[in-house]
């Protein structure tokens, strides 16, 4: 274990150490080990947080037993009793669990928090990433290292651990849900990867292997991901110029950035955001949560979803000069000089087919959309648009944009809020 310490860069000799104790065998090898490294000088301080899920009637004396092995190790040790929420037990118990993990270790100080995952749990991992379809990510497994925490035994397997307890006489408790089929992961450690091991004795220790060297391939293809990303938003002729691995990482990267979590986008959302790409034309693809992701213009980008702009009915007569107050808020100000030839009533209304616009110094009217589209204004912001226009199709101001038609003595300002 030590020398996984080392080569990994876990653990040193100023680090203090918060252990998760179940008072099963990974994590009672795992303290145990440690309080040896404690006095050899490879680790600073040691203390063990036995965290109790109070999902079974026996659970009080789990905890009794941690703390019974913590007096034996001479280790500080806390008891820590979380509530699960309902639905998916495993999921809830584990986020208490490391909830509970990390409250300890700030209250401590400790720079680390350790957990017993071992070669087998990583091999485990692994078998049940591969089932459902992962890529290289997933098929990384169990990271040794993730900040503060770290895995000293990811290269340990269990009958290892076995026999070192046995060598040091160490009692342990056993959680007899590990034993029920209801769990795949239970199914897994207890029919299939028996089978592999029947086939291979060095099983495990091929399929951890496997896992570090997709990890250093993950990390690689990140990397160059990462550098054709740019917050929420990619360049689509540099993504175009990538691997299509690459492509992928950086369509993830973007979900990230833009929801603030790697969960939610399936590899159908992925491939959907990549079929973007290679249209000739702008398009939109809808994602998970109210998110949507756009390329057009030469950049793609994951965004939260516009939503359809509202119907302003009717539109807003304006007979002259002076202040309108506008529907959901804001007024528009409308001043004009004393002999001007604006052409009243105008009306404030969204911009609709047909409709024309000359903009103030330019050369004769154009198709407003072709004018938009011009100056990139993307659709769904032109659809949200409300212009000032006579009472035909032609547009004398576009408030929003800061634009004018060529109407000496006109101006508009749109005022928010």
């Amino acid at each position: 274990m030590l020398e996984t310490c080392r080569r990994r860069r876990l653990l040193g000799p100023a680090d203090r150490v918060v252990v998760a104790l179940s008072g099963g065998p990974d994590s009672t090898a795992l303290l145990a080990s440690l309080c040896e490294l404690r006095a050899l000088g490879e680790v600073g301080e040691v203390r063990a947080v036995h965290v109790d899920h109070q999902l079974r009637p026996e659970s009080g004396a789990d905890a009794e037993a941690s703390a019974e092995l913590c007096r034996r190790l001479g280790v500080p040790v806390a008891i820590a009793r979380v509530r699960v929420a309902a639905g998916n037990v495993q999921a809830s118990a584990r986020a208490a669990r490391y909830r509970a993990l990390r409250e300890e270790a700030k209250r401590w100080g400790a720079t680390r928090i350790a957990t017993g995952h071992t070669q087998d749990d990583q091999a485990e991992t692994v078998i049940l990433r591969l089932i459902r379809g992962s890529g290289a990510r997933g098929l990384a497994g169990i990271p040794p290292r993730r900040g503060p925490l770290v895995r000293p035994l990811i290269d340990r397997s269990r009958p290892e651990v076995l026999a070192y307890l046995r060598a040091r006489g160490l009692a342990f408790v056993e959680d007899p849900t590990n034993a029920t089929p209801r769990y795949l992961r239970n199914r897994v450690r207890n029919e299939v990867f028996p089978a592999l091991r029947a086939l291979s004795p060095r099983a495990g220790r091929s399929i951890a292997r496997a896992a570090d060297l997709l990890r250093s391939d993950e990390r690689a293809l990140s990397k160059r991901a990462a550098a054709v990303v740019a917050g929420a938003r990619a360049e689509a002729r540099a993504l175009r110029s990538e691997p299509v691995a690459v492509r992928r990482r950086a369509v993830r990267l973007l979900w990230r950035s833009t929801s603030g979590s790697r969960r939610g986008l399936s590899s159908a959302h992925v491939e959907a955001v990549l079929r973007l790409l290679r249209r000739a034309g702008p398009g939109r693809a809808t994602l998970p949560g109210r998110f949507e992701a756009r390329c057009a213009y030469g950049v793609l980008e994951v965004r939260p979803a516009v939503a359809a702009a509202p119907a302003l009915a009717p539109p807003v007569e304006i007979p002259g000069p002076g202040r309108y107050r506008l529907p959901g808020g804001g007024r528009l100000e409308v001043e004009a000089e004393a002999g001007s030839s604006v052409p009243w009533p105008l009306w404030l209304r969204r911009r609709r087919p047909g409709d024309r616009f000359r903009p103030a110094g330019g050369r004769g009217s154009k198709k407003l959309k072709a004018w938009l589209i011009d100056r990139k204004v993307p659709r769904e912001e032109r659809d949200r648009l409300l212009v000032v226009a006579d009472g035909g199709s032609t547009v004398l101001c576009l408030p929003a944009l800061d634009a004018r038609a060529d109407v000496p003595g006109l101006a508009v300002r749109l005022v928010v809020g």
